[in-house]
C-alpha cells in the first residue's frame, strides 16, 4: 500500500513504543514524511487508546484541520464524522459515541482546555505543526 511507502513507515513500531515509555514526545520529519496522517492512525491501530476516549490532533488552520480528517477518514475507509472527525469554530463533524480520532484547530482546543485542563476525554494529544508558533500552540505547549 502507499501508506508502507512513506518515510515514517520504517520508525513505526519505534514510535509506538516512545509514546507508550514517554510521557511527551517530539517527532520531527520532512514534509510529506507521514507524521501528520500516518501516526495518528499507528497510534489507534496500536490499541492505546481505550474504547471511550479519543486521540486529539491540533492544526494551526482550518483547512489542514479539514484536509487532513478527510484524507485519514478515507485511508482508514470510514465516514467522516464517525471514527473520524473534526471540529473548528461554527464545525462540528463528530460523532460523540464513534468519534476516536478527531483534528481541531489549535484555538478549539485551547478552548476545550480552559474548560477541561486536563483534557480528560483524550488518551493522547497531537500538536501538529507545532514549529510554526502561533499563539494558541505556544500556550498549549505551556500547559
Amino acid at each position: 500500500r502507499q501508506r508502507m511507502g512513506l518515510p515514517i513507515y520504517k520508525h513505526k513500531s519505534r514510535l509506538i513504543s516512545s509514546v507508550k515509555e514517554n510521557a511527551s514526545l517530539v517527532v520531527i520529519g520532512e514534509t510529506g514524511s507521514g507524521k501528520t496522517t500516518q501516526l495518528p492512525q499507528y497510534l489507534l491501530e496500536s490499541g492505546l487508546i481505550p474504547r471511550k476516549q479519543m486521540i486529539v490532533i491540533s492544526q494551526p488552520r482550518r483547512v489542514a484541520a479539514i484536509t487532513v480528517a478527510n484524507r485519514v477518514a478515507q485511508e482508514m475507509n470510514v465516514k467522516l464524522g464517525q471514527e473520524v472527525g473534526y471540529c473548528i469554530r461554527f464545525d462540528d463533524r463528530t460523532s460523540p459515541k464513534k468519534t476516536r480520532m478527531k483534528f481541531v484547530t489549535d484555538g478549539m482546543l485551547l478552548q476545550e482546555c480552559c474548560v477541561d485542563p486536563d483534557l480528560s476525554r483524550y488518551t493522547i494529544v497531537i500538536l501538529d505543526e507545532a514549529h510554526e508558533r502561533t499563539v494558541h500552540t505556544d500556550v498549549l505547549l505551556a500547559l
